[in-house]
């Protein structure tokens, strides 16, 4: 009897298991990846935690799959933490939270932003976008000055620092920000732009 009360106190006491958030959908090359300070190795089909932080080497791609349809995908040399991801369906408490270090990232929002008010943010060295449903580029297509591009969407972004904040309302338009300077206005980019952008996150 004291055997099983001993057990069951231990079992009282064990750290609970961290919920899944999301999937491994994709993963081609070196991606290293951190939980709680420990190094992991994931593929393709692993579950991802909140707090997870995780690296792509030279020529990776990674693809993230949420657990309410979101699709984040990491281009080559990035590096990025899911500092939050709170979702439960039907609720309007939804929240979510990137950090976004350096490289190129494609983000195509699913359910957690459909609510009244979207709180789904990736943060950057540069500035902060606030995101309201949307798909979107963000990153570095030249040292030190953060792009990021509406590519399909009706929900405007927000691109806000210290320094001020500019709205991406059009799909096509992007923002050019370096930190400690106020967003530059939305410029209708380039063909040429659009496609570096695209091709920095897409599969080999």
């Amino acid at each position: 009897m004291k055997s099983l009360f001993f057990v069951l106190l231990t079992l009282l006491f064990l750290p609970a298991q961290a919920e899944s958030v999301g999937v491994i959908s994709v993963s081609v090359g070196e991606v290293s990846w951190y939980r709680a300070g420990n190094e992991l190795r994931l593929q393709r089909g692993d579950a991802v935690e909140q707090g997870d932080k995780v690296s792509t080497g030279r020529n990776a791609r990674l693809v993230l799959k949420m657990n309410e349809g979101s699709v984040i995908t990491l281009g080559a040399d990035t590096s990025v933490q899911l500092s939050e991801w709170q979702y439960a369906a039907g609720s309007d408490n939804n929240s979510a939270r990137l950090e976004f270090v350096e490289g190129a990232f494609r983000f195509i929002t699913g359910l957690i932003t459909r609510q009244a008010d979207p709180q789904l943010t990736v943060t950057t060295p540069a500035a902060t976008i606030g995101i309201r449903g949307t798909d979107f580029w963000g990153g570095y297509l030249q040292p030190d000055v953060l792009d990021v591009i509406m590519l399909e969407g009706e929900h405007k972004l927000e691109i806000r620092n210290d320094a001020g904040v500019v709205f991406i309302n059009e799909p096509g338009f992007g923002v050019s920000v370096v930190a400690g300077e106020s967003p530059r206005q939305p410029l209708k980019w380039g063909e040429e732009k659009v496609q570096r952008a695209v091709r920095s996150v897409s599969l080999p």
